[in-house]
């Protein structure tokens, strides 16, 4: 039961993300037009899946935003896009026997 709970509140954040953006986003554009989806916000000019990179993908008027959430080892939900932290992180060599 809780891991069903958990994963409805990802799917619900992700959504919601997506109706706010779509609520501030222009309705002029022509149907013809391809859709702008900001993966991971603007993650080419903020740090992925931050608040900062959502921010920057709705001033660049993109008609969406997509975050990613993983599921922790304890159940709690993260902003994340990789499974692991190697990546991102120097994790590795913190910890090389994990």
């Amino acid at each position: 039961m809780r891991r069903a709970v958990g994963r409805a509140a990802g799917v619900a954040v992700a959504v919601l993300s997506g109706l706010a953006l779509a609520a501030t986003s222009t309705t002029a554009q022509a149907a013809t037009d391809p859709d702008v989806i900001a993966h991971r916000g603007s993650s080419g000019m903020a740090p992925e899946n931050t608040a900062a990179a959502i921010d920057l993908a709705v001033r660049q008027r993109a008609d969406y935003v997509e975050i990613d959430v993983q599921r922790t080892k304890d159940g709690k939900l993260v902003n994340f896009h990789d499974c692991t932290m190697q990546r991102t992180t120097d994790i590795e060599d913190l910890y090389p026997n994990r």
